[in-house]
């Protein structure tokens, strides 16, 4: 399943306003000494010291007030915080979420969502504080996108093959800058589109990408003849990693 595909479901499963079912259960102290006495193999064995030396690394997250659960029907462990969550599965490790970010994860679906698990810690992005100190802009990576967070924009999801493009160009760094709302994508025509301070992005299996940076002085190589340019080297198929 691709993941416009998945985006396609989970967003209309949003949009109909019916979250994804979640199981839960708590993890008991009895739970952890039945797991070492029965099952070495167990990954609660794993899962819960992982979890505390994620909190030790953040020790802003505060006091954890619930026991570990175990989320979901797969090996899914959850702690949380005063000010955050730590999640923990065997693919992903531990990574904290927390903010804005986390909030607009859990709006739709957290770990059960399109996005899945977050595959690292909430980044802030260089530069970009205030007066005070405080971080004004900033992003975690998840399986299936990424959330990009500032306090000018708030925080929206980027996912797909405009992702990947965006990601191409530089992020942040890129002439498009920050992304302004969530990426969408339009099931009529299957083209996802990304709209960023300076410009868009749109991508579509069968028109490949088109880019339109409105930003003076843009630096983007936008020439796309075959082997010239950084988006020449672009086609359909396309999917960088990273």
């Amino acid at each position: 399943m691709t993941r416009s595909t998945r985006f396609s479901q989970s967003h209309a499963a949003a949009a109909g306003g019916v979250p994804p079912k979640r199981l839960e259960r708590t993890v008991s102290w009895s739970d952890f000494r039945a797991a070492v006495r029965y099952d070495p193999a167990n990954r609660l064995l794993v899962a819960v010291p992982a979890i505390s030396a994620k909190r030790a690394e953040h020790p802003w997250l505060g006091e954890a007030v619930t026991l570990h659960a175990r989320v979901g029907e797969a090996h899914v462990y959850r702690r949380e915080y005063e000010r955050g969550s730590v999640y923990w599965s065997e693919r992903t490790g531990a990574h904290e979420a927390h903010g804005a970010i986390a909030e607009r994860w859990q709006s739709v679906g957290g770990e059960a969502s399109f996005l899945g698990l977050p595959t690292t810690d909430e980044q802030r992005i260089a530069g970009a504080v205030d007066e005070a100190g405080a971080a004004t802009a900033g992003f975690a990576h998840f399986e299936g996108g990424s959330i990009f967070w500032s306090a000018r924009h708030g925080a929206a999801i980027v996912h797909g093959m405009v992702r990947d493009i965006w990601a191409l160009l530089g992020w942040e760094r890129s002439a498009l800058g920050m992304p302004v709302g969530d990426v969408r994508y339009d099931a009529e025509t299957g083209v996802l589109s990304g709209c960023f301070e300076h410009g868009t992005i749109a991508w579509s299996p069968a028109g490949g990408h088109e880019i339109a940076i409105t930003a003076p002085a843009a630096s983007v190589d936008l020439d796309t003849s075959p082997g010239h340019g950084v988006l020449g080297r672009l086609h359909t198929d396309f999917a960088p990693r990273g």
